[in-house]
């Protein structure tokens, strides 16, 4: 009995199994506040969605099309996601790894942390981030670390990396 009423009092901070769940099966899970969460999307789902932007430790989503990640102010963040998928990492506080297909876009604006790989073209930005893009497959994507001057362009490091707000070694 005692642990039953332990297990029904779990406060924020403290980890419940599977507290991110779908029972409705329609892809949409938002995560309750202060907690970690897990969101795994089958191919044959419409759209998935993972709602992590409360105080979150820890967020991580697998999906396919059409998928959009809710990250923002998270600890970390972890995105798999197919083509037109939408990834929300700003102000996530360690680190945010999300990879991406074509036609995806990312957002790391504040992010101590975002590595980022698009499987074609992609959009990311990074305005007052510390980013990294790696491109694969045709390499048609852009990088906005924000504002208007040469030092506000992305710089492009010798392995073909681009890096905002970081160096190329880092």
């Amino acid at each position: 009995m005692w642990l039953s009423l332990l297990v029904a009092a779990c406060v924020p901070g403290c980890t419940r199994p599977q507290p991110c769940q779908d029972p409705t099966n329609e892809g949409i899970c938002f995560c309750p506040m202060g907690i970690s969460c897990y969101h795994v999307c089958g191919e044959a789902t419409g759209h998935c969605t993972l709602g992590c932007s409360q105080a979150n430790p820890s967020c991580s989503v697998a999906c396919g099309d059409d998928c959009t990640a809710l990250c923002a102010g998270a600890g970390r963040c972890d995105a798999v996601c197919g083509s037109d998928c939408n990834v929300s990492c700003e102000w996530v506080k360690e680190r945010c790894h999300a990879v991406v297909g074509p036609t995806s876009r990312v957002n790391c604006e504040g992010a101590a942390d975002c590595d980022v790989t698009c499987h074609g073209a992609c959009a990311v930005s990074c305005a007052h981030g510390r980013c990294l893009l790696h491109c694969l497959r045709g390499g048609d994507c852009e990088m906005d670390c924000g504002g208007d001057g040469a030092h506000e362009r992305p710089t492009v490091c010798p392995n073909g990396t681009r890096v905002c707000g970081r160096g190329c070694e880092s």
